[in-house]
Parts: structure tokens; C-alpha cells; sequence
């Protein structure tokens, strides 16, 4: 199956995605297929992301857009590195206790469908970043973008561990409400760390006025920044 039948499998067979990451001879052969599929479209993304400050006339701005390619799939790796020990061992401990190979492989394809909601918003963000040249709106639209598509990727994420063979029988105690949890429990903290793993990396978008830095001071965090930045769009000259 070449990449682009890949990706329509990944959008169109989520069921059959999920079985096929529980067989043994398959999980690992899936598993990898979602890891190329995440880091082609995530970087893609980044690029176009990293890309406003190069189409604005920084000539430091290639090297925003270059890096902006690199960090994003590390900040989705790294986040999914620090969460995902919770989220196997609530597997483990109430849930329907799927060996770790298959929880890896289904966050891996969460974050692989993440990617292609990002891509397919690629020229989107691509046509508002040639049409204005504000650094506050192109950061409110990014992250308006990266809500959808980190929405859906968990939507994905949620029905796939549903989908899991529980450990008891279905009607046993507990056998649903245990996978609620682990849901409700893992993306609280997976929020929390992706959001402020980014604020960690940033910059991801080029800004047209600064000089490049792979990384920024560390100062206030990623919630005040979107208020503040907000509160700067809104103020009337």
C-alpha cells in the first residue's frame, strides 16, 4: 500500500486500523506506517507554519521555516514520550489492559491522523499568510488549526481504546467506565505537557521582524500569550 492509500485508509477504516494494530504480526508494520505518515505531513506543516517571516521579506526567515520542519514532530514525539507511560499503565491497571505495543500503535496512529488534518489545512494557512503580513493573527490561526486537528486526533485516540477487547466482559463491572477514565485522566495530561511543550519551542511561526533563534526566552506561558495576543488584535489603532 504506497502513502497516499495509506493515509485515505488511516481517514476512511479506523476500525480496521485498530484490529489490524492488535495482531501481532501487524502491529508493528502499521505501527511504523503511521510514524512516516506523522513525520512527512507534520513536517510539511511545519514548514508552511515556519514559512511567514520568509514570504515577508526576512531574510532569516528559511531558517524559521527549516526549524519550525524539524520541531514540530519532535514536540508531538516528545509530549507522546511523557505521556504515554500513564497511558499504558491506566491501561494496565483499569482498563482493557492491551500489551504495549498496541497502545504505542494507536497513539502513534492518533497523532498520524493529527498530522493529515494539519497538512490539509496547509494551504489555508498558506493563503492567509500571503495575504497579511500580522504575526498576532498568523499565531491565532495556527492555533485555531491545531485545535481541529488535535480534536479529531483525539476523537480517534478515544474510539480506538473503546474499541479494545476489555479485559473483563463487557457487561462487567466497571468495563466502561475504566476506559472513560484512562480517556478523561491521559488527555488532561496530555494537554498540559503538549501545550506547554510548545511554549517550551517555540518559535514555530517566522516572525517577518526578528532575528532567527531556534528557541525564545522562556517568559509567562502558552495561555497568557494567546490572551495577550488576542488583546493586541483587537486593540484599534
Amino acid at each position: 500500500m504506497n502513502a497516499v492509500a495509506y493515509i485515505d485508509h488511516l481517514l476512511r477504516n479506523r476500525e480496521q486500523v485498530t484490529a489490524d494494530l492488535q495482531k501481532g504480526a501487524e502491529t508493528r508494520a502499521n505501527t511504523r506506517s503511521c510514524f512516516l505518515v506523522f513525520v512527512a505531513l507534520s513536517a510539511l506543516y511545519g514548514l508552511i507554519m515556519g514559512s511567514h517571516g520568509l514570504v515577508h521579506g526576512n531574510p532569516e526567515g528559511w531558517k524559521f521555516a527549516l526549524a519550525a520542519a524539524i520541531k514540530l514532530p519532535f514536540l508531538f514525539l516528545l509530549t507522546l514520550a511523557i505521556c504515554l507511560p500513564l497511558l499504558y499503565i491506566l491501561n494496565v491497571l483499569i482498563g482493557p489492559r492491551a500489551r504495549f505495543g498496541v497502545v504505542l500503535g494507536i497513539t502513534m496512529a492518533s497523532i498520524a491522523v493529527t498530522s493529515i488534518v494539519l497538512a490539509s489545512c496547509g494551504l489555508i494557512v498558506l493563503f492567509f499568510m500571503l495575504s497579511t503580513k500580522s504575526y498576532a493573527f498568523m499565531k491565532l490561526l495556527n492555533v485555531a488549526v491545531f485545535t481541529l486537528a488535535g480534536g479529531y486526533g483525539v476523537w480517534f485516540l478515544s474510539k480506538s481504546i473503546h474499541e479494545l477487547p476489555p479485559a473483563k466482559a463487557p457487561d462487567g463491572p466497571g468495563a466502561k467506565s475504566g476506559t472513560g477514565t484512562i480517556i478523561t485522566w491521559w488527555l488532561i495530561a496530555y494537554g498540559i505537557v503538549g501545550t506547554q511543550m510548545a511554549w517550551l519551542m517555540r518559535p514555530f511561526i517566522g516572525d517577518p521582524s526578528s532575528h532567527f533563534a531556534i528557541f525564545r526566552a522562556q517568559e509567562s506561558n502558552f495561555y497568557v500569550n494567546v490572551i495577550e495576543t488576542i488583546g493586541r488584535l483587537m486593540m484599534v489603532d
